[in-house]
């Protein structure tokens, strides 16, 4: 389990002048030998926004390994959560937000139902269609693994003050709003 005070404590005690070296610094030293003209500060942060990717996501993984998810399932677990109550959603809303087929889409729901995550509905608008919902045990399971995994992401706070947190914050918002601007490659909304 992660001791929050105990990394505040750590982390405090670091003098901001001389930072603590990590292996970017030390592949960016060969990098700049290499190629001199080499912008490393740009360089310094893309790495280290995907070393925290890869790690974040490493701890995802296993923080759904731990309760036998997968994320896609937990994408459609937050996906119909994200919705709000009643927590319903169609297929065909579902697979759009996914980006999945239809055939996808219910192959995936095929199996989340088999595992009693979800259960589907008629839909009472609809005689043909058919709605999907959390069952008890699928909201169960997804609030379960969102509370694991933000035990896990404490560290932030553990680490960075709250001014920093905003600062780093209001940058990486900055980065977002300039990549998804001129790649479009935005999701449409949050999932998982």
């Amino acid at each position: 389990m992660l001791d929050v005070k105990k990394l505040e404590v750590e982390n405090s005690a670091v003098p901001p002048s001389e930072p603590e070296r990590d292996s970017v610094d030390e592949k960016l030293e060969v990098w700049l030998r290499e190629i001199p003209e080499l912008d490393a500060r740009t360089e310094g942060i893309v790495d280290r926004i995907n070393v925290l990717q890869r790690v974040i996501r490493k701890t995802h993984d296993d923080t759904l390994e731990e309760f036998g998810l997968g994320w896609g399932e937990v994408q459609v677990l937050s996906s119909i959560r994200y919705g709000g109550a009643p927590y319903q959603s169609t297929p065909g809303r579902l697979a759009s937000q996914l980006g999945l087929s239809s055939g996808a889409m219910t192959a995936r729901l095929d199996k989340m139902e088999e595992a009693g995550l979800v259960v589907r509905l008629r839909d009472p608008d609809d005689r043909r269609g058919v709605l999907i919902e959390l069952t008890d045990r699928g909201r169960e399971l997804w609030e379960t693994t969102i509370a694991v995994q933000a035990e896990k992401e404490a560290l932030v706070q553990a680490t960075l003050s709250e001014r920093d947190q905003d600062r780093l914050n209001d940058l990486l918002r900055r980065l977002v709003l300039a990549f998804t601007r001129e790649y479009g490659m935005a999701p449409k909304r949050p999932v998982g």
